[in-house]
């Protein structure tokens, strides 16, 4: 094809020296006959130009058909291209300025996030659970990615915002999604109790972020003594609080009492979730310093719990959040300790 074009280039810049040198000689410049030349060549270049756009658009097309054809073929609806490109074990992509809902509940992860690991794991029409549902970010991201969603709260005041924020989002869901019917339960109360009135093996993925023990309480007291005018809480914006006063919230146990909490609530999400799906739970570990343990492996514990329940362990991925939060200093000068600015993607499959 270089060639050619080539060719064409040659014959019309002779063309014009030879009509240039007649010039100089006193002739008229361009003869009827060097024009028609001209234009047929203009006629030339422009057909293989159309030429070369109808192969570029027959090309898309197949190319289209052939990432219709994978999607057909894939349990989540991915094309082999995106399977391939949602496939890294570190992600630092997925954090985003939080909401005034965020900061009100003060530990939740972003839509981004959500709407990722809900697309990987799922495909349309399939059912995503949310067991410790706050303020619904897991639920919208469902319903806008065109999957059923349920969300279960125990907390009055997230279930309220929650339930207001899916039911805006509900309203306008008919031309929204067009011919995908998706629907959207919000259940108000214990997780441990509320799992049982669902139906067994209906649910495709459960992606939630559990409270992590009574972890929230000592954040609270460490926040006021040690760190009350350092980055942890001015340019890291550290809302965390206690969520309730519920004996039955997680964030109100201790470790030992919370593991067998989540334990019991790993078997019933065993028995909801169908073969071949996955619950996938976002933990972040931490250090707890009043009670001398400098480092708790939460992440394993849950994963565990998840296993010691029937799920394979199936997958861990990073979240790398350190773009958006300052290092603080820990431990100086006696002790060194790095930042935990990361969260861990503990993920489970029912084989």
């Amino acid at each position: 094809m270089k060639r050619r074009k080539r060719k064409k280039f040659l014959s019309v810049f002779y063309l014009l020296c030879y009509n240039k040198k007649r010039k100089n000689k006193g002739g008229q410049g361009f003869t009827m006959r060097k024009k028609h030349q001209i234009n047929f060549l203009d006629e030339d270049i422009d057909s293989n130009n159309s030429k070369l756009l109808t192969e570029a658009e027959e090309s898309e097309k197949e190319l289209m058909f052939k990432e219709a054809e994978q999607r057909g073929k894939t349990f989540n609806g991915l094309s082999a291209k995106e399977w391939a490109g949602f496939s890294r074990s570190v992600w630092n992509d997925v954090s985003s300025v939080r909401a005034n809902r965020h900061l009100m509940h003060g530990a939740t992860y972003p839509e981004k996030l959500c709407d990722r690991v809900i697309r990987m794991y799922s495909k349309e029409g399939d059912i995503v659970l949310d067991p410790f549902l706050g303020t619904g970010t897991t639920s919208l991201a469902a319903i806008k990615a065109k999957r059923n969603a349920i969300g279960i709260e125990l907390n009055d005041k997230f279930f309220a915002v929650s339930e207001q924020e899916i039911n805006n989002v509900m309203v306008g869901s008919s031309t929204l999604f067009g011919e995908v019917k998706i629907t959207s339960q919000t259940i108000k109360g214990d997780c441990t109790e509320k799992l049982d009135d669902l139906d067994d093996e209906i649910i495709q993925i459960t992606f939630t972020s559990p409270p992590y023990a009574d972890l929230i309480h000592k954040v609270e007291e460490d926040r006021a003594k040690r760190h009350k005018n350092s980055a942890f809480v001015f340019e890291n914006n550290s809302k965390t609080k206690k969520y309730s006063d519920d004996e039955r919230d997680l964030g109100n146990m201790p470790l030992g009492q919370y593991l067998d909490a989540v334990g019991a609530i790993m078997k019933k999400l065993y028995k909801k979730t169908r073969k071949g799906g996955y619950n996938i739970w976002v933990v972040k570990d931490y250090r707890d310093m009043q009670n001398e343990i400098p480092y708790v492996d939460l992440h394993s514990m849950i994963a565990k719990a998840g296993v010691d329940a029937g799920f394979k362990y199936h997958d861990l991925i990073i979240w790398d959040q350190n773009q958006h939060r300052k290092l603080v200093l820990l431990g100086y000068p006696s002790r060194f300790y790095v930042n935990q600015n990361h969260s861990y993607l503990v993920v489970l499959r029912k084989w």
